[in-house]
């Protein structure tokens, strides 16, 4: 004598169980879809619209700000560009030391395309936040 119980079929799935189950799968695959084209999209958190443009730089001070993400900033006052504004990495520690590393010469910046004109200058602002800078490179060399 078996005490198995008998096995009842499954009630048939109702329309709108289906549909809710192909919404779900729907959005599924949508978000996996989407994810990679995000990371693409954010760039790795690097700017990918930016150009190199020549800035005379002929002063750099390092100011203290009173934002907590950015508590630092170097001023690099130019004859030929707007004022220009560096940010990356600077602590207490380092600042007024980055500052004082810039001498009176010409330095390549590397800004948002839309700030440089298609001969290669620098349009005017109040302000423009650089990305990166490098020495630029000495005439005939």
């Amino acid at each position: 004598m078996s005490h198995a119980q008998p096995v009842e079929p499954k009630a048939p799935k109702t329309v709108g169980q289906r549909l809710v189950g192909l919404a779900f799968l729907l959005m599924v695959l949508w978000f996996l879809v989407l994810i990679p084209f995000g990371f693409i999209s954010m760039g790795a958190g690097y700017p990918s619209d930016l150009r190199w443009g020549v800035c005379n730089v002929t002063q750099a001070t390092a100011e203290e700000t009173r934002d907590d993400e950015l508590p630092w900033r170097i001023v690099l006052e130019s004859t030929n560009c707007p004022t220009l504004i560096y940010t990356d990495g600077l602590t207490d520690d380092n600042a007024e030391g980055l500052a004082n590393t810039f001498e009176q010469a010409p330095y390549e910046v590397r800004v948002h395309e839309s700030a440089i004109d298609v001969d290669g200058s620098i349009r005017y602002a109040k302000e423009l936040k650089i990305h990166s800078y490098r020495p630029a490179p000495q005439e005939g060399t």
